[in-house]
């Protein structure tokens, strides 16, 4: 495995997790019938990037 593939990991890991953030709290907000919040937003980050970095993790090791 060379540099480059760790650098797309790493940035999949990233940016994955936000997009499904967002769009997760869109829909809840929704749902719910309250705002779109930033504070919710990153606790969905937080669970996403754990749920996506730890198995890409265990993968590569």
């Amino acid at each position: 495995m060379n540099y480059t593939d760790i650098i797309l990991i790493a940035v999949a890991c990233m940016s994955i997790p936000l997009v499904c953030a967002i769009f997760f709290d869109a829909f809840y907000a929704e749902k719910k019938s309250k705002t779109f919040s930033l504070k919710r937003v990153s606790c969905w980050y937080a669970l996403f990037f754990a749920l996506s970095f730890v198995p890409s993790l265990m993968f590569i090791s």
